[in-house]
């Protein structure tokens, strides 16, 4: 600003003491300068004024910090279309362990659908000995004389085939279908009962002696009480079991319990013919239909939770169907009316399909989930500071109205100045103080155009907010098993630039990610080897943390949903991003060395672990109690891979232990700023098992290095400098220290 001339003009975001907003822009008017936004929620105003104007202003009582009104620019990268194809097992839901959205459903039938496991035979007092095992009806009986049974059994109903239900899989249904004859009585009721003793089809009444002949309830061979009943069996057609015990039964072989089938049972002496698995019409034959959540995957779907996405705006699945309202900022306005849907460059579109796309060919994370979309990025990806804290004031008074629970940053600027005169980091933290969890993405300044070296550092403006989830950005090599993941070298590195605040907070799949296109968009014109179609709808695959980012908004909505359906209620924002970092994974390197805080956060995202911590802390209980309900898993099983949580938190340049989380303390309260040692007390130190991260000998900077306004590089190692000007393509002249620092990354 020293070296523009008095009568230059710039535009700038000016903060004031509080009340004093209306009469300073108003004397700012009447010397020239243009008002652009009202920026209530910063205490402060966005103006075009000139230099000679600005520079009177640092010395006025009534300001509190000037700052550029800073481009912002969409955080991505296209990505040609290559590697695994679209069609395989891979897809961004199965590398996090999320399977398919909902219940699927298996039927099991002898001789349909190439299933052939079905055994049953038929006990009967009057022959204790005859073997009916092929025969092509059962009969039952409840005479004294004359008693008789089906057995029937569906085995290799659990396994890792392509027509079985996987082991551990939730059961949501279950209902048995059986063809019978009109011998029965119209006031006789059948039972199906739990086997609890192995059995063959060739039984007889004398061969089942485990409490002496024939069928026992008793709770040791059979089940005392029926998984399920039907009634009025006098007419010929067909019958159907189902129930709350049925369902239990099934669960219980899908934990591993051994699978005997059941026994079913007449309570009337008339007798009734029940068609077996032998006979000849395949329809009249016992059909067994599951429905059930597959183990390792979630039915959840954001159902409920409104994501803000504050971007380029979006065309989401083709249509406005879960968009509640579209406002868009770019003109300058801090209110403006809602708009159809609109996404003239189709960064937004693409972000939001990975929060929650919901076509049968391609989901995102949450794909129930409800759209509020802010536009603040024009046709070509910028977009100017103000108008992005306008929309995030907005989205704070205008929370209850449109039930907003998680805003989506994928954009940023260089970090200009210290985190707490910021004006766009303080709209953020204004947002979290509001209720709403803000997810950012980290920036993808982690490599030195130049030498294609790695530096720390790079972490963009929001980036920098110390109580956002600041998501940085993991390559998966388009594999579900998560073993391979890398910290993509593009994703940047903490510490932030002025502050030296540990960043990121997590990382999540970010690199080469299938979404939502729309032909026209900007984006999908430029970049055509990034384009594909699937099912006859454009998609793009896109690169970078704002990606990553789009993936955690998502999981945030899973967990939100999670936590309303357990207790009602939603857990303070701090303690939802505590969450992610207790359940995230640790990462390596591709040498096998674990990667530093400042390169990983806490680790991988893993929304598997995220949903089940949040069923578990109830935040209906009062600060200072233990809100745990439940003992914790300390692994999440993905792609058969057994994979250890790393359990713990970066709360500001400590390691907190994950205990911390199990108690309902101040330090996660919406108005506490993620970081503040002062809050804890004593227990930070209890809890505490490595401090001082970004100094410390565990991450070693180099002597060389100095850090604060200055910017001096005191030694001469080439491999170790601040970048400074030279940056002035990447990051607009901020600083990166690239290279020569230990501890993996």
């Amino acid at each position: 600003m020293k070296l523009r001339g008095d009568d230059d003009r710039e535009r700038v975001i000016i903060t004031v003491m509080p009340g004093r907003r209306s009469s300073l822009l108003s004397e700012l008017q009447m010397q020239g300068a243009r008002f652009s936004n009202d920026l209530g929620l910063i205490e402060g105003f966005a103006v075009e004024l000139p230099v000679g104007l600005l520079r009177k202003l640092e010395e006025h009582p009534d300001v509190v910090g000037m700052s550029i009104d800073a481009k912002v620019r969409s955080m991505s990268q296209a990505s040609a279309v290559t590697g695994t194809a679209l069609g395989t097992p891979y897809s961004l839901r199965a590398t996090l362990g999320l399977g398919e959205t909902g219940a699927t459903t298996r039927t099991f039938q002898q001789g349909a659908n190439g299933y052939y496991g079905a055994a049953d035979g038929n006990v009967d007092a009057l022959a204790p000995t005859a073997n009916r095992a092929t025969l092509s009806y059962a009969w039952l009986d409840a005479g004294p004389t004359d008693a008789a049974g089906m057995l029937l059994r569906f085995d290799g109903l659990f396994g890792s085939g392509a027509n079985q239900i996987p082991a551990g899989s939730t059961i949501t249904s279950v209902s048995l279908r059986v063809g019978h004859h009109t011998d029965g009585s119209s006031s006789a009721t059948a039972g199906m009962y739990r086997m609890l003793t192995p059995w063959s089809a060739s039984a007889s009444w004398n061969s089942m002696t485990t409490s002496g002949a024939g069928i026992q309830f008793d709770n040791i061979e059979a089940r005392s009480s029926a998984d399920a009943t039907v009634s009025g069996l006098a007419t010929t057609g067909l019958k159907t079991f189902s129930g709350a015990e049925l369902n239990a039964t099934v669960q219980a072989w899908s934990d591993g319990q051994p699978n005997y089938g059941w026994v079913l049972w007449e309570d009337n002496t008339n007798g009734w013919r029940v068609r077996t698995s032998d006979d000849l019409t395949l329809s009249n034959r016992p059909l067994l239909t599951v429905e059930y959540v597959p183990a390792g995957s979630t039915n959840l779907t954001g159902a409920g939770v409104t994501v803000a996405v504050i971007d380029s705006g979006m065309f989401q699945d083709g249509g406005p169907n879960r968009i509640k309202t579209t406002r868009d900022f770019t003109g300058g306005n801090a209110n403006p009316g809602a708009i159809g849907p609109i996404d003239g460059y189709g960064h937004g579109t693409h972000v939001a399909g990975l929060i929650g796309a919901n076509q049968p060919e391609i989901k995102g994370v949450a794909p129930g989930v409800s759209y509020v979309s802010l536009r603040v990025l024009d046709s070509q990806g910028a977009g100017m500071t103000s108008n992005v804290i306008a929309s995030l004031q907005w989205a704070v008074a205008n929370k209850a109205a449109y039930g907003i629970d998680v805003i989506n940053l994928s954009l940023g600027h260089p970090i200009y100045e210290p985190a707490d005169g910021d004006p766009l980091v303080q709209a953020v933290e204004a947002a979290v103080r509001a209720g709403i969890v803000v997810v950012v993405s980290a920036g993808n300044y982690g490599v030195n155009p130049a030498t294609g070296e790695v530096g720390y550092g790079g972490i963009s403006s929001p980036g920098n907010a110390p109580s956002a989830i600041t998501v940085g950005a993991a390559r998966t090599f388009e594999t579900t098993s998560r073993a391979d993941d890398l910290v993509a070298d593009y994703s940047s590195r903490g510490p932030t630039w002025l502050d030296a605040y540990a960043k990121p907070d997590v990382i999540a799949p970010g690199h080469a990610l299938v979404s939502t296109a729309n032909s026209l968009q900007t984006l999908y014109l430029l970049y055509p080897l990034s384009r594909t179609t699937i099912s006859g709808r454009p998609y793009m695959k896109l690169t970078g943390t704002s990606m990553a980012a789009g993936v955690v908004s998502g999981t945030v909505a899973l967990m939100i949903e999670q936590s309303r359906l357990s207790f009602g209620e939603v857990p303070p924002v701090n303690a939802i991003k505590a969450m992610l970092q207790v359940s995230a994974f640790p990462m390596s390197n591709a040498s096998g060395a674990a990667y530093d805080v400042l390169t990983q956060g806490a680790g991988a995202l893993n929304p598997l672990g995220a949903v089940t911590v949040a069923q578990a802390i109830n935040p209906t209980l009062p600060p200072g109690v233990w809100w745990l309900t439940v003992t914790l898993p300390t692994s999440t099983t993905i792609d058969g891979q057994n994979i250890v949580w790393g359990n713990n938190i970066v709360w500001g340049n400590n390691l907190v232990l994950n205990l911390a989380l199990y108690e309902h303390g101040s330090a996660w309260a919406n108005n506490i700023v993620w970081g503040n040692n002062i809050v804890w007390g004593n227990s930070l130190t209890q809890h505490t098992f490595a401090t001082n991260i970004v100094w410390g000998n565990n991450i070693v900077w180099g002597n060389n290095i100095v850090w604060g306004n200055s910017y001096v590089v005191l030694g001469t190692s080439p491999t170790n400098i601040v970048w400074g000007n030279l940056a002035e393509a990447l990051l607009g002249g901020a600083n990166i220290v690239w290279g020569n620092i230990n501890g993996g990354g």
